[in-house]
C-alpha cells in the first residue's frame, strides 16, 4: 500500500484544484520559501484527522480555507482527498481506495470516503488497520527533530508507544481508571443516598403496615357488618312471613266467632220476644254491662300495645342514636381521610409539576447534548464564538443601556435638588408675603412625587441592567471555557456522552418517580371520590335518623295510655252498675228460662274469646310492623351503604354462627380501627416505590463494585500488554538504533536503556550515543548536527520496527552539513524499499536521492501550484543539453 495521489482544492494557499500524483518510492518536495511546500503536508495531516488548529499552524479551523488574494477572492469551502493504492485481497477487491475531508466556512465539517460520506471514526478505523494511526507518528517535521533532542526519558517512551500502538492501550487504561474513580464516586453518592433513604424507609414501613392492617380491618369489618345485616334481615324476614302467616290464621278465628256470636244472638232475641219486654230490659242491661266489660278490655289492650309501642320507640331512640353516633363519627372519620388525602395530593401535583419541569429541562439538555455530538468540532467552535459574540454584543448594548439610564437618574436627581432648592425660595417668599403655605403645597408635593417616582424607576431598571449584565459576563465565562477545551475531541465527546448517559438515566428514573406519582393521584382521587360518596349516603342516612320525631309520637302514645287508663275506670264502673241493674230485673222477673243463661254464657265465653283473638291480632300486628320496619332498616343499609341488590342479598353466604358471635366481631374489629387511627393509605405505594429505588440503589452499587473489579482485572491484564509490547518494542528499536547509529556515525555507539527496569510501565528511555573519539553522556553535549543525525536514527529505528505505508519528512535534514546529510541518504538508500517516503526539503542532495521532484511555486497574488519531474525526465533532459 502507498499514498496514490493527493488532491487539494482551496485548501491554504491552494486556489485552484491541485492533483499530485506520487510515486511509491521517494517523493521530493522542493520550493521557496512561503511557495506552499509545508501546506502539502499539512492537507494530508488534515485529512488524517488532525482536529488542532495549531498542528496546523493557524488559530482557527476557519483560516486553513483559502482567505483570497489581490486578484482572487476567498474561497467558500477547503477540500482534500487522499488516493491510496491497496492490495485488492485484503479490501473486498477494491485496488483502491480514497478519503477526504471537506470544511466550509460556516464550520460545518464532512468526512469521505471512495466519495462516500462517513464519519471521522470510520477514517480513523480504516488508518489503523493500515498502520498509519490517528497519533502521525508518520508525519516528522523539523520542530519534531527538535523536540526529540530536548525531550525527557519518559517522551522517548511515549514516541516508541504511539509507532508501537501502545497508546490505544494507555487510553483504554486510563479510561477504565476513570470509569473507576467514576464509579467510586457514584458508589459513594449512591451510599450516601441510601442512608436517606434508610432514614425514611422504617417510618414509612410502619405506616404502611399499619394503613394495611387498617384496610384489611375496614374490609374484614365491611364485610362483617354486611354479614351482620344479612342476617338480621333474614332473621326479621323470617319472623314477618310467621306473624303474617298467624296474623291470617288469626282473622280466620274472628270470622268463626263473630258467626257463632250473631247465630247465639239470633236465638236469644227469639227467647226474649216470647218472654216480653221485663226480661228483655234486664237482659239487655246485661248484654252492655258485658260490652262495657268488653270495651274496657279493649281500652286495656290498646294501652297495653301504646304502652308497648312507647317501649319500642324508646328502644328504638337508643338504638337511632347509637347508630347516629356511629354514621357522624365516621363521617368525621372520612372527612379527616379526605383532608389528609387532599393535602398529600396537592403536595404530590407540586412534587409532579416540578418533576414534570425537571423533565423538559432535562429532555432540552439532552437535544442540546445531541445537536453538539452530532456537529463537527468546526461547528462547535463556531456556534461558541457565534454565541460569545452575541454575548459580546449583549454586554456592549447592556453597557450601553447602563450608562444611560445612569445618565438620566443623575439628571432626575440634578432637577430633585433643583426643585427642593425652588421650593425653599418659594416658601421663603410665601412667609414675607405672610401668605400660607397650605394654599400652594399641594402643587410641589405631587411635582416631587412625580420625580421621585422616575427616581425610583431608573434605580429598579440600574439594578435590573446590573443583574443582567453579571449573568451575561457569568455566561460569557462558561462560553469561554468551552471554547479553549474543544479541541480535545476525545476527552469532550467522552464528557458528552457520560453527561448524556447521566441525563438519560436521570430523565429515565424521573418518567418513572412521574408515572409513579400519577398514579398515586388517581389512587388519592379515586379515593377521595369514594368517601365523599360514602359521606353523601351517610349524610343521607343521617338527615334521615335525625328526621324521626319520635317525641312527638312517645307523647301522643302517652296521652293515649292516660286516656285509655281515664276510660277504662269509666267503662269499668258503668259495667258494674248495668250488671246491678241487670240483677234487679232478673230478680223481679226470675230465673225461669234457663236456656236464655246457656246462651248469654256462651255468648260471654265468645266474647272473651273474641277479645282475646283480637288482643293477640293486635299484638301480632304491633310484632309484624316491628319486624317489618327492622327488616328494612337492614334492607336499606345493604342496599344504599353497601349497594348490595336483593338477590345478593338472599345468595350472601353466612359464616357466623350466630349474632352474637357477630357482633363481638364487629365491637372488636371496631375498637381495633379506633385503636390504629387515621391512617396514611400512600404510605404503601410511597415505600413501595422508596423500597424499589433503595433496591435499585443497592443493585447500582453491587454492579458498580463488581464492574470495579473486571475493571481492575481489565487494567492489569492491559498493564502485562502493555510491559510485553514496551520490552518487545524496546528489543527491536534498540537493535534498530544501534545499527543505523553506526551507519549514521561510522565507529560511533549508540545505545537505548531503561530508566527503571523495575517499573516498565513508567519508565522512560535513555538514549545514549557515542561518536567515534568523543566521550559523551548527553545529547545536549553534541553538535547540532550530530544531534539531529541522533534523533534520525531514533526515529528511523522506530521506521523499521514499525513500518508504516508511507512516510513524511518535512525539512528534518536542515541542521546537517553535507557530511552528515550524505550519511542520512546512504541510509535512506537502503531503507527506502521498505516504504514510500514524500521528503520536503531545500537540501541538493536530498533533491537527488528522488525518484520524483515536485517543485511548488506561488506567482504573487496567486496561489500555489505543483510541478512534477521524473529522475528520467531530468536525465533525459540534461542528455539533450550535452548533445
Amino acid at each position: 500500500m502507498y499514498l496514490k495521489s493527493l488532491d487539494i482544492n482551496g485548501f491554504k494557499s491552494f486556489y485552484e484544484k491541485t492533483s499530485v500524483d506520487f510515486s511509491n518510492k521517494v517523493n521530493v518536495i522542493v520550493g521557496p520559501n512561503g511557495s506552499g511546500k509545508s501546506n502539502v503536508v499539512d492537507a494530508i495531516s488534515w485529512v488524517l484527522g488532525t482536529q488542532s488548529p495549531a498542528t496546523l499552524r493557524t488559530n482557527k479551523m476557519e483560516d486553513v480555507i483559502f482567505a483570497g488574494t489581490e486578484k482572487l477572492s476567498q474561497k467558500g469551502f477547503a477540500e482534500v482527498y487522499l488516493n491510496f493504492e491497496v492490495d485488492e485481497k485484503l479490501f473486498n477487491g477494491n485496488s483502491e481506495i480514497s478519503i477526504g475531508r471537506k470544511l466550509f466556512r460556516d464550520g460545518t465539517s464532512e468526512y469521505f470516503m471512495n466519495g462516500l460520506n462517513c464519519r471521522l471514526l470510520d477514517i480513523q478505523e480504516f488508518l489503523n488497520d493500515v498502520g498509519i494511526g490517528k497519533q502521525q507518528h508518520i508525519i516528522i517535521s523539523q520542530g519534531q527533530i527538535a523536540e526529540i533532542l530536548n525531550s525527557k526519558p519518559e517522551d522517548h517512551r511515549t514516541t516508541i508507544e504511539e509507532a508501537a500502538g501502545i497508546l490505544p492501550l494507555r487510553v483504554k487504561k486510563e479510561k477504565s481508571l476513570k470509569r473507576i474513580e467514576s464509579g467510586e464516586k457514584e458508589i459513594k453518592r449512591a451510599k450516601d443516598v441510601l442512608r436517606e433513604i434508610k432514614k425514611q424507609l422504617k417510618p414509612l414501613q410502619d405506616q404502611a403496615e399499619k394503613a394495611k392492617i387498617h384496610e384489611e380491618s375496614t374490609k374484614l369489618l365491611k364485610s362483617k357488618v354486611i354479614e351482620l345485616n344479612v342476617m338480621m334481615f333474614r332473621k326479621f324476614d323470617d319472623k314477618y312471613k310467621s306473624f303474617v302467616i298467624e296474623e291470617n290464621s288469626l282473622d280466620q278465628n274472628l270470622e268463626d266467632i263473630d258467626k257463632k256470636l250473631n247465630t247465639l244472638k239470633d236465638q236469644k232475641g227469639q227467647i226474649n220476644n216470647e218472654l216480653g219486654d221485663g226480661y228483655s230490659i234486664g237482659s239487655t242491661f246485661k248484654d252492655y254491662s258485658g260490652k262495657f266489660l268488653n270495651l274496657s278490655e279493649q281500652l286495656r289492650s290498646l294501652a297495653q300495645v301504646a304502652y308497648e309501642r312507647k317501649d319500642n320507640l324508646e328502644r328504638e331512640e337508643i338504638k337511632a342514636s347509637e347508630e347516629l353516633n356511629k354514621t357522624i363519627n365516621k363521617i368525621n372519620e372520612n372527612n379527616n381521610q379526605i383532608s389528609m388525602l387532599t393535602s398529600q395530593l396537592m403536595d404530590k401535583k407540586q412534587s409532579l409539576t416540578n418533576l414534570e419541569n425537571q423533565s423538559v429541562d432535562i429532555k432540552y439538555q439532552i437535544e442540546e447534548i445531541i445537536k453538539k455530538l452530532s456537529a463537527s468540532t468546526e461547528v462547535n467552535e463556531a456556534v461558541l464564538e457565534s454565541e460569545i459574540k452575541q454575548i459580546r454584543q449583549s454586554i456592549d448594548i447592556t453597557n450601553k443601556d447602563l450608562q444611560l439610564f445612569e445618565k438620566e437618574f443623575s439628571k432626575w436627581e440634578e432637577d430633585l435638588q433643583i426643585s427642593e432648592s425652588l421650593l425653599n425660595d418659594l416658601n421663603i417668599k410665601l412667609e414675607s408675603y405672610q401668605i400660607p403655605k397650605d394654599l400652594v403645597e399641594e402643587f410641589p408635593a405631587h411635582t416631587k412625587k412625580i420625580i421621585q417616582r422616575e427616581l425610583d424607576i431608573n434605580k429598579n431598571n440600574i439594578l435590573k441592567i446590573n443583574f443582567d449584565s453579571e449573568n451575561l459576563n457569568s455566561e460569557l465565562l462558561k462560553k469561554e471555557e468551552l471554547l479553549s477545551n474543544i479541541f480535545h475531541k476525545e476527552e469532550f465527546k467522552s464528557d458528552i456522552n457520560k453527561q448524556k448517559d447521566e441525563l438519560e438515566n436521570k430523565l429515565k428514573q424521573l418518567e418513572q418517580d412521574i408515572s409513579l406519582i400519577s398514579n398515586q393521584l388517581i389512587t388519592s382521587q379515586e379515593r377521595i371520590k369514594n368517601l365523599s360518596n360514602q359521606n353523601t349516603e351517610l349524610n343521607i342516612v343521617k338527615k334521615n335518623l335525625e328526621g324521626i320525631d319520635r317525641l312527638h309520637q312517645k307523647l301522643q302514645l302517652s296521652e293515649i295510655i292516660n286516656s285509655a287508663k281515664t276510660f277504662i275506670e269509666f267503662t269499668n264502673s258503668t259495667s258494674n252498675k248495668l250488671e246491678i241493674e241487670s240483677e234487679k230485673f232478673d230478680q223481679k222477673y226470675g230465673n225461669s228460662n234457663k236456656k236464655i243463661e246457656r246462651i248469654d254464657e256462651q255468648i260471654e265465653n265468645l266474647n272473651n274469646e273474641l277479645f282475646n283473638t283480637k288482643d293477640m291480632l293486635t299484638n301480632v300486628a304491633i310484632k309484624k310492623s316491628e319486624m317489618e320496619s327492622s327488616k328494612g332498616n337492614h334492607y336499606s343499609n345493604l342496599v344504599n351503604i353497601y349497594g348490595l341488590n336483593i338477590d345478593q342479598i338472599n345468595q350472601y353466604g353466612i359464616i357466623a354462627a350466630n349474632q352474637s358471635e357477630l357482633e363481638n366481631e364487629i365491637k372488636l374489629l371496631e375498637n381495633k380501627l379506633e385503636e390504629i387511627g387515621t391512617v396514611n393509605y400512600l404510605a404503601k405505594e410511597d415505600f413501595d416505590s422508596l423500597n424499589l429505588r433503595y433496591e435499585e440503589i443497592q443493585s447500582t452499587i453491587d454492579d458498580l463494585q463488581l464492574s470495579k473489579k473486571e475493571l481492575l482485572l481489565n487494567i492489569k491484564e492491559v498493564e502485562t500488554e502493555i510491559e510485553f509490547r514496551i520490552e518487545s518494542s524496546f528489543n527491536s528499536i534498540s537493535v534498530h538504533f544501534s545499527e543505523i547509529f553506526e551507519t549514521l556515525f561510522p565507529g560511533g555507539k549508540g545505545s537505548l536503556s531503561f530508566t527503571d527496569k523495575t517499573n516498565i510501565l513508567e519508565t522512560g528511555i535513555e538514549i545514549s550515543v557515542q561518536p567515534r573519539g568523543k566521550k559523551v553522556k548527553k545529547l545536549s553535549l553534541l553538535s547540532g548536527g550530530e544531534r539531529s543525525l541522533a534523533a534520525i536514527a531514533f526515529l528511523f529505528s522506530i521506521f523499521k520496527s514499525f513500518p508504516s505505508p508511507f512516510y513524511i519528512l518535512d525539512e528534518v535534514e536542515a541542521a546537517l552539513d553535507d557530511a552528515n546529510l550524505h550519511r542520512m541518504i546512504n541510509l535512506l538508500d537502503k531503507i527506502k524499499e521498505d516504504a514510500q517516503y514524500i521528503i520536503v526539503t531545500h537540501q541538493q542532495q536530498t533533491m537527488h536521492a528522488g525518484d520524483v521532484l515536485y517543485g511548488v511555486t506561488m506567482e504573487p497574488g496567486s496561489g500555489s501550484r505543483v510541478f512534477t519531474k521524473t529522475k528520467e525526465d531530468f536525465e533525459s533532459l540534461i542528455g539533450t543539453n550535452e548533445k
